[in-house]
């Protein structure tokens, strides 16, 4: 029988020494045929090159990787912003260089009472004429041109009454899965006389939805609102049309659904005052819209209503007490009834002046007096902020104080934009950030001459103009730092800036009280 051959056992070595020398046994320096080599200056060999290559490279992949994510979701989250910002009425559309001169006309024409942006950008709202007509009318705002008109309430047969002034009509957008126009006009009107003002109740109401690209009647909602009173009052609270008025001194609150149905009526007595007051219960609650819930303020209490008109709470007032505005879901009762609002605010605020505040589950007191942002996008998470004669105040939505500033000697205007706080103070600009109150940036020796308009990035900036030029000066400072983007000369005699449907409008004065507009863009 055949031997077989005998068996050895090889152990197999990874090579990562030097080409053509074995590794060494443990502990034993490295060897070349030209004698030792220490360890500590041995070339790695090219399989582990490789390795650190393959490795370095993968890293890098990685890197570039997250930050591509990073920049993608940065850009989402800013066209998101940008989405949001532009649907806000005093948003101008993006002006990256200085805008031109688009066209001119008088105010009749541009300057509506209330305007809409429509999906197709046409500007659509309501026009009363002297005869006591009403139309709805939509324009082209790169051009002017009116693109259709829809017939709102028919001239009246009565001649036209000096001291007598019509309620006129208003148009909003209505709904967002079929978005229309929703336009109101009435017969109802105010009659000055002897510095006394009477309200005289309507006769006819119409109430219409609109097709926004050729002002076709889509639904006719007047018989929901027939019968309505004296001074009434618009707004769009999901897919209905809300509209208050004064009924034997009870305001009536009808809420009407496309279909052209009553969804709720709710009637808020009417406000009852001591014999010893001598507060005015005025001609009509005020209603306004309350995160999404309605606020219907009287002379004597707060009442907010739900979707379905069903009360939901409601909180007396003083007799010194009034409703300066809504901010969000927040509500704000100032008694400082003597000083102006502080939008315009100059340094009026009294030593111990407090502002009850309607939180979203309690009411409040918080120091000094609301300031009205002239615009705010929501980027702050509900800030309230207040003003006394040393502070500036910020509120969080549950009443609690996220932070405390100086108080600038004086406040002309706030924009909230982008989580800062924009404050026009003497002439010139503070930016706070909206977290902490700490200051970001500065610009004085701006020389600001009216309100701060802004296109979402930028903020626009009607200078002065020098006693020995004709033409003032628009700056775009860019929000988040304050340096100048790019500054332009405004066209002659503008004597204000307006945003108005996205659009910048130049306003000029003319003779015997008329105004012309200059479209910029």
């Amino acid at each position: 029988m055949a031997r077989h051959s005998a068996r050895t056992h090889v152990e197999l070595v990874e090579d990562d020494g030097v080409d053509g020398v074995a590794p060494p046994p443990d502990g034993q320096p490295r060897t070349t045929p030209d004698g030792p080599r220490p360890t500590d200056h041995a070339h790695p060999s090219p399989r582990t090159r490789r390795r650190v290559l393959t490795v370095a490279a993968t890293l890098v992949v990685a890197l570039v990787v997250v930050a591509t994510v990073g920049e993608v979701r940065e850009a989402a989250k800013e066209r998101a912003r940008l989405a949001g910002f532009a649907a806000l009425p005093q948003a101008l559309s993006p002006l990256d260089a200085p805008p031109e001169e688009l066209w001119t006309g008088d105010t009749d024409g541009l300057l509506l009472q209330t305007t809409v942006r429509t999906a197709g950008g046409l500007l659509v709202g309501a026009h009363a004429g002297d005869d006591g007509s009403s139309i709805a009318r939509a324009l082209d705002p790169a051009t002017g041109e009116v693109v259709w008109e829809q017939e709102l309430l028919a001239a009246s047969d009565a001649p036209p009454d000096p001291g007598v002034f019509a309620q006129s009509g208003s148009c909003l957008a209505h709904g967002a899965d079929v978005p229309l126009v929703a336009c109101l006009a009435s017969d109802a009107v105010a009659v000055y006389d002897d510095d006394d003002v009477r309200y005289v109740p309507a006769t006819v109401t119409r109430l219409l939805l609109l097709d926004p690209q050729d002002g076709t009647v889509v639904a006719d909602l007047s018989d929901a609102v027939a019968g309505m009173g004296s001074a009434p009052a618009f707004l769009v609270l999901g897919d209905l049309a809300v509209v208050s008025s004064v009924v034997d001194g009870a305001t009536e609150v009808v809420a009407a659904a496309p279909d052209g149905t009553v969804a709720w009526r709710t009637t808020v007595p009417a406000p009852v005052l001591p014999e010893s007051s001598a507060r005015d219960g005025g001609p009509r609650a005020q209603v306004t819209p309350l995160g999404d819930h309605l606020l219907v303020a009287t002379a004597v209490e707060l009442r907010v209503l739900d979707a379905t008109g069903a009360t939901l709470r409601t909180v007396t007032l003083g007799s010194d007490e009034f409703l300066e505005g809504t901010s969000g879901a927040t509500a704000l009762v100032s008694t400082a009834g003597d000083r102006v609002p502080v939008m315009q605010f100059s340094g009026s605020v009294g030593e111990g002046e407090t502002s009850k505040v309607l939180w979203d589950d309690h009411v409040g007191e918080v120091p000094g007096r609301w300031l009205r942002p002239q615009l705010d996008d929501g980027s702050a998470d509900g800030l309230v902020l207040t003003v006394d004669h040393e502070s500036i105040h910020a509120w969080d939505p549950d009443g609690a104080l996220r932070w405390r500033a100086d108080r600038p000697s004086s406040i002309s205007a706030l924009t909230v934009l982008a989580g800062r706080v924009h404050l026009t103070v003497g002439g010139g600009l503070v930016t706070l950030d909206a977290r902490t109150g700490a200051e970001l940036w500065r610009r004085d020796r701006l020389v600001v001459a009216d309100a701060v308009l802004t296109d979402g990035r930028h903020l626009l900036v009607r200078t002065a103009a020098p006693a020995d030029a004709p033409q003032a000066e628009l700056v775009a400072l860019d929000a988040t730092d304050g340096t100048v983007a790019w500054r332009t000369q405004l066209p002659p005699g503008v004597d204000s800036l307006w945003a108005v449907g996205g659009l910048l409008v130049g306003v000029s004065s003319g003779e015997e009280g008329t105004w012309e507009v200059t479209v910029l863009g």
